[in-house]
């Protein structure tokens, strides 16, 4: 069974900072369907726990919190 969902102007890559109102979320690792990511309150923020997410979910909150690209990362 497919299904279908919208994607981000930019897909997803290592490195990439994501702005949110009040908070930056870091991509660490992107896999095939799973994504590391930090969420920090200032860039740079030391001591943040990695957390792990299926990319289709880290996309739509992206999406939904209208989240804009501060820091392009790799392609790799």
């Amino acid at each position: 069974m497919r299904t279908t969902r919208r994607k981000l102007a930019l897909p997803l890559a290592k490195g990439q900072l994501w702005k949110i109102n009040d908070a930056y979320i870091q991509i660490v690792e992107h896999g095939k369907r799973l994504i590391h990511y930090k969420m920090m309150k200032n860039v740079g923020q030391r001591g943040v726990f990695t957390h792990m997410s299926a990319v289709a979910s880290l996309e739509e909150y992206l999406k939904a919190n209208e989240a804009r690209l501060v820091k392009s990362g790799s392609s790799a």
